[in-house]
């Protein structure tokens, strides 16, 4: 494997990297403190604490006025582009990632609001499916050009799309419990702003085909719930039959939809016995949300294991 020699001497000597970095760190607290900047930052607290983006007399300039937006990526380039030059291997403080057709970068981040520089490469792209979620998000464009869609869906979901050309100054603002943006073909490389909002207690997020509106997969918006889904997850496929009871009891209790489906669901797979009981009593539990699916699963699960019928003996339920 072929080793820069730029790279072999950071190797060698680690000193260089760290003054790079200090110097980064540097030029994101000046970033953090121009004109243009500090007041949209004392904004977006705001707004990620729920408060209204008409109300955030700075932050909301980004999104209705024209070079809003424009004024504080360049102040971004203005203290950053020096450094680079100087040091080429210092890293940005900023969040950032980059899957060779969508780069981001993390520009702040307060309550349930983020701030992000995101941009997509030349080409066409096809959709089969539409996602929402429970989020407000406001888009300003800086750079590109490209064709997209809206995609809206009513309570039926019937779907609309509405067309429109993306370029510099366009700004948008959407609801994405109901409508999603889809940029379809891009010309130039497209470079946005984006403020995004989750809700407070966010509901699922959804993605379905297009046009037919099947649902082809829901995912719990609250990220707490998100992380126990994948300890749930963890837990069964370590196989650790002492969880089955707490599975069985997270089931039960009221709480966020998804997650307490997933505790079921492996639950069942550790202790049959105790995931089919907890099973039994969503099923049986009027007002549940849960309940038809719990009964819907009961009559599957019968149907391929009739010796479960034994469970459902009063005794056994005892």
């Amino acid at each position: 494997m072929r080793i820069d020699p730029a790279i072999a001497a950071l190797r060698g000597d680690r000193a260089p990297q760290r003054r790079a970095q200090a110097a980064m760190a540097a030029a994101c607290e000046a970033w953090r403190a121009e004109p243009a900047v500090a007041p949209v930052l004392a904004d977006l607290e705001r707004f990620g604490a729920g408060e209204e983006l008409a109300q955030c007399s700075a932050l909301d300039a980004l999104f209705t006025r024209p070079g809003g937006a424009g004024a504080l990526v360049d102040a971004l380039c203005r203290q950053h582009l020096p450094v680079l030059r100087e040091s080429p291997f210092g890293h940005p403080v900023f969040r950032h990632g980059y899957d060779g057709e969508v780069s981001t970068l993390l520009l702040a981040r307060a309550g349930r609001a983020h701030l992000v520089l995101h941009a997509l490469e030349p080409g066409r792209r096809e959709f089969a499916s539409a996602g929402f979620s429970d989020a407000v998000r406001f888009e300003a464009v800086l750079a590109g050009e490209a064709e997209a869609r809206v995609v809206r869906r009513d309570a039926a979901q019937a779907f609309a799309f509405e067309p429109m050309q993306l370029r510099d100054g366009v700004c948008l603002g959407l609801d994405l419990t109901r409508e999603a943006l889809q940029v379809t073909g891009i010309t130039r490389r497209l470079v946005a702003l984006r403020l995004h909002r989750f809700a407070s207690s966010p509901g699922p997020s959804r993605e379905y085909t297009l046009p037919g509106g099947a649902l082809l997969q829901q995912a719990s918006g609250d990220l707490r719930a998100s992380r126990h889904e994948m300890m749930l997850a963890t837990l069964g496929r370590m196989g650790r039959c002492e969880a089955a009871p707490e599975m069985a009891a997270m089931a039960r209790e009221p709480g966020e939809e998804s997650l307490r489906w997933q505790a079921l669901r492996e639950c069942l797979a550790l202790d049959t016995e105790a995931g089919f009981r907890a099973l039994l009593d969503l099923a049986s539990r009027k007002g549940d949300p849960l309940a038809a699916h719990a009964e819907a699963l009961r009559a599957q699960l019968l149907e391929l294991h009739p010796q479960l019928h034994a469970l459902e003996e009063p005794e056994c339920l005892a």
